[in-house]
């Protein structure tokens, strides 16, 4: 009975012979019970290196890499008719080791469970996924050794890949940063801003950069588009460069260039590139400006016969009287010398009068101590700026600077 049925499977067997003998893939039929061999093809001859005979003797756990039996012993137990595709480890007769991909299809012969088991060789596989692996590796931790954030977001903003700066700029373990919606990250006002910046990169297929704040830092980012072999933007890439103290930097050497050192104010430099910007606006707005041109008095005749220590105080003095007699968005500078102009924003000849009244008392409020060594005197004058003519900066200081000259001859003072 035994023999009659030995003889049914090899006659099904034999119907694949033209078959499994032309393929290139190693063709094993196996019978299930006892994992035995029951044919193998040229293929698995010139792979496993054994002889036909020599595989028809072996069972498929003879090519199986030891720790990898127990696998392939449960996996083949369960493979009755159904499909079962899987990778393991098998081993030539030489003993070299190599990866391989077992697709079996079961079949019912004569009630034994007979498997029939195509087998690749993957190696180059398995090298191609390891490169890409170790690119990826060396790739990420390129990545994470910048100090740039960096994180790749599909068209619906939904993050693919990110480095370590980047989840500790958002404070987030990488598993949740990733598969995340950067959006959904975001204050509602900054995403709707984030998300149309990066409908103009999907749209345009350009680079947008913009600078951002985050938790007290300055972030210069860059959205790069990915595009597809249709020439699509599919994807979206992220650089966010802190900026921070570069701004700090350009902010102390702004004051170095716009700023008096003794006094605090602006200096001329200063000034005029503030005042000039604030012109546009009120000639846009349709804002009346009060432009002012004060003098330090006495100044040559202070550094001459108190010394220039005195001098310096008394500059100092009358930058803090300009600082208590204009506003907090008035422009107050040192434009030299013992000269001040300031620029009175939103202002008219009535702010004026209340501006040169508090300016007064405070100056007699200076002479009414015991202590005073000479009279503080400031002379001043203004020129007001009318948005619907077209006065420049340079008109405008020229009339301060009569009006204060006219006071300054008023009180009888020479201007040294």
């Amino acid at each position: 009975m035994k023999n009659l049925q030995k003889d049914n499977i090899n006659k099904r067997i034999k119907r694949y012979e033209s078959f499994i003998h032309s393929s290139r893939d190693v063709i094993f039929f196996i019978r299930q019970s006892d994992k035995k061999i029951l044919e193998a093809n040229a293929a698995a001859v010139n792979t496993y290196q054994y002889s036909h005979d020599e595989l028809l003797a072996k069972t498929i756990l003879d090519l199986q890499a030891p720790e990898t039996q127990a696998q392939i012993i449960s996996q083949l137990d369960n493979n009755n008719t159904s499909g079962l595709l899987l990778e393991t480890v098998h081993i030539k007769k030489n003993g070299e080791r190599f990866p391989v991909e077992i697709n079996s299809q079961g079949t019912v012969i004569d009630g034994e469970i007979i498997l029939l088991s195509i087998i690749q060789d993957i190696t180059r596989r398995k090298i191609s996924e390891q490169l890409l692996e170790e690119s990826e590796n060396n790739l990420r931790a390129l990545l994470n050794a910048v100090t740039e954030s960096f994180f790749l977001m599909n068209k619906d903003g939904i993050i693919l890949a990110a480095n370590e700066t980047m989840a500790q700029r958002y404070g987030l373990a990488m598993d949740m940063l990733v598969g995340s919606r950067i959006y959904d990250l975001l204050k509602p006002k900054t995403a709707r801003q984030r998300k149309a910046q990066a409908d103009i990169v999907i749209r345009t297929g350009k680079p947008v950069r913009f600078e951002d704040v985050r938790f007290h830092r300055n972030i210069d980012q860059v959205l790069y588009p990915v595009f597809d072999n249709n020439n699509q933007v599919v994807r979206i890439a992220v650089f966010g460069i802190d900026i921070t103290e570069r701004r700090k930097m350009e902010k102390k050497l702004e004051n170095i260039a716009f700023n008096d050192h003794l006094t605090g104010l602006y200096n001329r430099r200063g000034f005029i590139n503030i005042a000039e910007r604030q012109l546009k606006l009120s000639r846009r707005s349709r804002q009346k400006l009060l432009l002012f041109f004060a003098d330090l008095d006495r100044m040559k005749w202070i550094n001459d016969t108190l010394g220039h220590e005195q001098g310096d105080k008394a500059l100092i003095i009358a930058a803090k009287i300009l600082a208590k007699t204009f506003r907090e968005s008035d422009i107050i500078s040192r434009i030299g010398g013992d000269e001040f102009a300031i620029l009175a924003i939103d202002a008219d000849e009535k702010t004026a009068e209340i501006l040169l009244k508090r300016l007064h008392k405070l100056i007699h409020h200076i002479n009414s101590r015991k202590d005073r060594k000479y009279d503080f005197s400031i002379s001043i004058g203004y020129a007001a700026f009318d948005p619907h003519h077209h006065d420049s900066l340079d008109e405008l200081m020229s009339r301060a600077d009569m009006r204060m000259y006219e006071d300054k001859k008023n009180k009888n003072i020479n201007r040294s």
